[in-house]
């Protein structure tokens, strides 16, 4: 009998792997995955769609480029690496840096010249004004001489 989804003990499973695989299983694993990266929490309110972006470590402006193209949203850009040694000396190496791409498909409509971003504490927070789904369009007839 297999058990399904919702029946399994997603709280303990890192407990048991560790516990049979060592605690230096993670460690190891973290590197071998590819990154998903930067992470991005994305919500919508009855007039706005906010994306935040969790990227610590940028310098400056210059360090994080967003682009809209339709319904895509993409947040390019360069964490620097600020240590004095070199990166491969590091003991535990958690931490990204250097180059990101991350895009996201939009879940709404937005209106283009009504797009906000600032950057604070570690968070890109992207703000997008979201465009009416529901209007009417008025159809113009010529008349039939």
């Amino acid at each position: 009998m297999t058990k399904k989804y919702e029946d399994i003990d997603w709280g303990s499973l890192h407990d048991k792997v560790e516990d049979m695989l060592g605690s230096h299983f993670w460690n190891d694993l973290h590197h071998m995955l590819p990154k998903r990266f930067p992470n991005i929490d994305l919500y919508e309110t009855d007039t706005e769609g906010i994306i935040i972006v969790e990227i610590a470590g940028l310098q400056s402006a210059k360090d994080v480029q967003i682009k809209l193209e339709l319904n895509k949203l993409t947040i390019q850009g360069q964490i620097p690496y600020l240590y004095e040694i070199p990166q491969q000396q590091l003991k535990m190496s958690e931490r990204h840096t250097g180059m990101f791409t991350r895009t996201i498909k939009l879940p709404f409509q937005y209106v283009e010249n009504e797009i906000k971003a600032k950057y604070r504490n570690g968070l890109l927070e992207i703000k997008l004004l979201k465009q009416e789904s529901n209007q009417e369009i008025s159809i113009e007839f010529d008349d039939i001489d």
